[in-house]
């Protein structure tokens, strides 16, 4: 087995010598520029930032998976509240208040976990068949914010 110091100089063998200085100088606080001078553990920390374990990748790559999926949820239930009405476009003051008044968990739309999420896009969608229902009936709220709609169009 190669010993870390050896490993980490195999590593940057192919970089030019004063930018692999000038990385330990940074690292090590001012302390050395060279590879033999460094302690155990900062050539074992410098190894894990360039050789990460797989399992670290893999780890960090689901939580990038699970960020993306939470950012696609916010933006879906954010044009799901404009379509339904609860919130106007560019203002948040209505939808931060329904959020808080109205909503299943009754927190603002940030402070929710992905599974939170997924239950205020179903009610959200509850909402939305109510009032494709509602504004079939004359003069409900439903009913006026469909016809104010048709109105901008025309």
């Amino acid at each position: 087995m190669m010993k870390a110091h050896e490993e980490l100089k195999s590593i940057f063998i192919h970089r030019k010598n004063i930018d692999v200085a000038m990385e330990i100088f940074g690292f090590t606080g001012q302390r050395t520029t060279i590879i033999d001078e460094l302690t155990e553990e900062e050539v074992l920390k410098l190894l894990k930032i360039h050789c990460p374990i797989p399992s670290e990748l893999e780890s960090e790559c689901e939580q990038l998976k699970s960020e993306i999926f939470r950012k696609k949820l916010i933006s879906n239930i954010l044009v799901l509240a404009e379509k339904t009405g609860i919130k106007k476009a560019n203002d948040f003051y209505d939808f931060n208040k329904w959020m808080i008044q109205s909503g299943k968990f009754k927190k603002h739309l940030n402070a929710h976990s992905v599974e939170e999420l997924k239950e205020v896009y179903k009610q959200l969608k509850a909402v939305e068949k109510s009032n494709t229902k509602s504004a079939g009936k004359p003069f409900t709220k439903a009913w006026w914010y469909k016809e104010g709609k048709r109105k901008a169009l025309n």
